[in-house]
């Protein structure tokens, strides 16, 4: 007699408890996919104690503010980031950061959440293109060559560091003891030195070239 394939367990916790009630109830027709919502601002650390979740589905907000300290757990499970327009410089964090599988744009359809959740539970990543393209188009920037990174200053390596971990310019500023106008000036010179445009590429630069 075949053994009955246990369901995706799946727990869906948006910034939103509205949503992740809507959320829940798109995907409650599915056989394959067991739901279970944590509410904002509720501790996640009896999600791994028993029986863990195969799939978190988070926004970028719970995934930082929630699941942050947990992410070094041994957790076997991933994340599915929907993106809620937090821009593609948040993405290339998150995905540095934590174990993500696949990311949705906020406006995709029920059917295609499905999919995606069951292919991200075979151990398959899931990006829309456009997002491929963009985290491509940052590693396959031009960039300086190897003498150029050389020539970061270690207060620049510092910052290089401290984007990549998400930090704003603010919290940079308060880190470091330094300026907020110094840090956006050293900021300025690191995108000159790197030959980039933006924190997004700064993050991929610093994750390709070993600088985080």
């Amino acid at each position: 007699m075949a053994s009955v394939k246990k369901p995706v367990k799946v727990v869906v916790a948006l910034s939103n408890d509205l949503l992740n009630e809507g959320i829940c109830r798109l995907l409650s027709d599915a056989d394959d996919i067991e739901t279970q919502v944590l509410k904002y601002g509720s501790s996640p650390s009896h999600l791994f104690e028993k029986s863990p979740p195969d799939l978190i589905l988070v926004d970028f907000i719970t995934l930082f503010n929630t699941f942050y300290e947990v992410r070094d757990i041994n957790w076997k499970g991933s994340f599915i980031l929907i993106d809620t327009a937090c821009g593609e410089e948040n993405i290339v964090s998150a995905l540095l950061r934590f174990r993500l599988a696949g990311i949705l744009k906020g406006d995709t359809t029920p059917e295609m959440l499905k999919k995606c959740i069951r292919v991200v539970s075979k151990g398959e990543v899931w990006m829309d293109n456009k997002t491929i393209g963009d985290i491509l188009k940052g590693l396959s920037t031009g960039g300086p060559k190897p003498y150029v990174t050389q020539k970061l200053s270690h207060r620049e390596r510092e910052i290089v560091s401290l984007v990549s971990q998400g930090y704003r310019n603010k919290e940079i500023s308060a880190k470091l003891g330094i300026s907020e106008q110094t840090v956006k000036s050293h900021l300025y010179k690191i995108f000159q030195k790197l030959n980039i445009q933006n924190r997004a590429q700064l993050i991929v630069y610093a994750m390709k070239h070993n600088l985080l």
